[in-house]
């Protein structure tokens, strides 16, 4: 049974909430991406927590963290999780992210190098030259919809309407993956998109600042296409390993649409950690 308890910490005034596991083992931090909370991260915390500490925040903006204020940007969702990792009293945590929360895991890695044991990145928003489409794969022959517009319109619908909208864009996913993902989408700040939340450096100059090792998890059909990964490998400078795995038949949110690929390709990783 997965068991978790509730806090909050107050960053440089601000309200984030958190989830955690607990128990006398090595920290693991999960960041969710944007328009999600630390829920969202629910079956894969279970898994982790027989062997980790596993903290799930909610990103400022987003869950029952504080709204977004005027000098929130993206070095702010880094600088929180630091804070986070300071007043937890974190050791060396293992951090994974997904999309904005990979974004936020890179940032974490560069401007505090010594803090991270590990990141893993599920399909960062890198190279993302253009907005991202999805398919409402319940529509047979409907065009691709433009993600931010799709997210945002989510918002102003019931539960059970975004429940409905879920099973059309993501009709593999399970129930309870769809039902966290749906509650988050009433509890994000609508002003996030109008907000600086990524990093707007170009991935090339990034991937060459990471110190600590690194996993990097692609989609089929994700943000980080087969050559920008490769390219990500062979720009690796640092002495910790660079891994990178491409996951068929998955989409942006590549934990959901394929789980088991998913928890293999973070477990053989964690696998070659040094103790």
């Amino acid at each position: 049974m997965f068991k978790y308890t509730e806090g909050e910490l107050k960053i440089d005034g601000v309200k984030i909430h958190y989830y955690r596991t607990g128990g006398r083992k090595p920290p693991f931090i999960l960041l969710h991406g944007a328009t999600d909370n630390g829920l969202c991260w629910t079956k894969i915390a279970g898994v982790l927590a027989a062997s980790y500490d596993v903290i799930m925040p909610d990103a400022q903006g987003h869950g029952l963290s504080d709204r977004l204020d005027k000098g929130f940007n993206y070095q702010t969702l880094a600088a929180q999780v630091a804070g986070l990792t300071q007043q937890l009293g974190l050791k060396k945590p293992i951090i994974m992210g997904h999309s904005m929360g990979a974004d936020t895991a890179v940032n974490v890695a560069i401007e505090h190098p010594v803090l991270p044991r590990a990141i893993i990145l599920e399909d960062p928003p890198w190279a993302m030259t253009a907005p991202l489409k999805i398919e409402k794969r319940g529509e047979v022959g409907a065009p691709p919809v433009d993600m931010v517009e799709c997210l945002n319109g989510l918002n102003k619908l019931s539960l059970e309407e975004i429940i409905e909208e879920g099973k059309k864009l993501n009709p593999s996913w399970t129930d309870a993956d769809r039902l966290y993902w749906a509650k988050a989408k009433q509890q994000f700040d609508a002003s996030l998109f109008s907000r600086a939340i990524l990093n707007p450096r170009n991935y090339e100059e990034l991937v060459t600042q990471i110190k600590c090792p690194t996993l990097l998890i692609t989609a089929e059909k994700g943000v980080v296409s087969k050559e920008v990964a490769e390219n990500i490998a062979r720009l690796w400078k640092s002495k910790q390993p660079f891994k990178w795995v491409r996951i068929k038949d998955t989409t942006h949110n590549i934990r959901r649409d394929n789980f088991e690929e998913y928890k293999a390709a973070v477990f053989d990783f964690l696998k070659t950690l040094p103790a």
